[in-house]
């Protein structure tokens, strides 16, 4: 039990937090931060620990955080994290924040130099005889800052889309969620952390499959995704078997030495500082304990750029691609260089043969070259091309390139 002589006043608190008084106390009044002790008379005592609460609450405000949002973070799963675990999911949040803003200035900055670059004339005609009509090119760049600032609802949607691209014209019956579950084999009572998990659908689709032993964290950077996984599993597994926790998978908000098992489902191309995030993983794993990360090669869905580049002749062909970032080619001299070993590659077979154009002009958008070249001009090149080709021959062959590294721990 505290010594009184450590107890703080409000006024002395505010002092010591470099804040007013009214800000303490309103603080309380919300429910964000109530004071230690509390005399019978009403006065307020505060200790160093609540100076550690007040420096969450004002960190997440200054970020951007509403007073619902904090409250629903400082009070997660009913308990007050140690110091060190509170101050691992702010660094969390605000990147977060940080990535997010990062990509809408991207956007921003990309749009204002292509409407620059549009000539005088030919937007003056445009603003004559297409006042703010859907087809404006500079309106669709306007409309691609709104779904990178709305980018949560964008990101589920995508994954959604691509999803059901590989489930309706897969080649193997087998399909990938099946077959990644199946590489799963670790004991039946292990705990297990997946980064970036989307909407949950691999634990979704194997509910029926999922040992009673395994103690398992879903974790992704987007809180949005995070509830969606959580309702898709609500009635499918057990309460007490899950938790849903968001993180950045560069700094993992949890002790040293926690799992058996890190996942990383087609996730680690995406992070930057990804040296980074793998020391994490590997902080994060028991000595001895197994990372499963799949990922995609060089030459994955590699019929997409040829029919970008066809209906945009000054399409970058050679541009980057998620493969060059961790990929097939180069994922087991990143994980080597991380401190993993005995790093073996395990293929899945598989390719599509697309009898629909439409799903797959819905998956092309979701690409980052879609996004950029897909004008309605080119949009309405695009599927012509695509239903012709459909048309003759009977399908569109598409090459699938994946697979997943498995590493232990040192």
């Amino acid at each position: 039990m505290l010594q009184r002589e450590e107890w703080m006043t409000a006024g002395q608190f505010a002092d010591k937090a470099g804040v007013t008084i009214r800000t303490v106390r309103f603080y309380d009044k919300v429910g964000l931060l109530h004071p230690s002790h509390r005399t019978d008379s009403g006065h307020r005592y505060y200790t160093k620990r609540d100076l550690a609460r007040l420096q969450r609450i004002l960190t997440l405000k200054y970020i951007g955080l509403t007073i619902d949002e904090i409250g629903r973070i400082v009070h997660r799963d009913g308990h007050e994290e140690d110091l060190k675990e509170s101050l691992r999911m702010q660094s969390t949040i605000i990147g977060q924040k940080m990535e997010h803003l990062r990509l809408v200035q991207k956007t921003v900055k990309e749009t204002l130099s292509l409407l620059e670059g549009l000539d005088r004339v030919e937007l003056e005609r445009q603003s004559r005889k297409e006042a703010y009509g859907e087809s404006s090119p500079a309106w669709e760049l306007f409309a691609s800052i709104i779904r990178v600032v709305n980018q949560e609802y964008e990101n589920a949607f995508n994954l959604q889309t691509r999803i059901r691209l590989h489930d309706e014209f897969s080649v193997n019956p087998y399909k990938w969620h099946h077959w990644l579950f199946d590489q799963l084999v670790v004991p039946e009572h292990c705990t297990i952390l997946e980064l970036g998990c989307g909407d949950g659908t691999l634990w979704e689709r194997n509910a029926d499959r999922i040992p009673e032993g395994w103690d398992v964290t879903l974790t992704d950077l987007s809180e949005g995704m995070l509830n969606d996984a959580k309702e898709g599993l609500k009635h499918r597994v057990p309460s007490d078997q899950f938790r849903f926790i968001p993180a950045d998978a560069r700094s993992i908000p949890f002790p040293d030495a926690s799992f058996d098992v890190v996942l990383a489902n087609h996730m680690l191309y995406h992070v930057s500082e990804r040296h980074q995030s793998l020391k994490e993983i590997r902080r994060v794993l028991k000595p001895g304990g197994l990372l499963f990360a799949s990922t995609m090669g060089m030459r994955h869905m590699h019929e997409v750029k040829g029919f970008l580049s066809e209906i945009n002749p000054n399409y970058d062909f050679g541009r980057q691609d998620f493969a060059c970032e961790f990929g097939l080619e180069n994922g087991s001299d990143q994980l080597d260089a991380a401190g993993f070993a005995d790093i073996r590659l395990q293929r899945y077979e598989d390719g599509l043969q697309v009898t629909d154009a439409k799903p797959l002009i819905a998956y092309i958008r979701t690409t980052p070259g879609g996004r950029e070249n897909l004008t309605d001009n080119r949009l309405s090149k695009l599927e012509a091309m695509l239903n012709e080709t459909i048309h003759a021959d009977g399908g569109i062959p598409i090459t699938k390139e994946v697979g997943l590294f498995v590493a232990f721990r040192k």
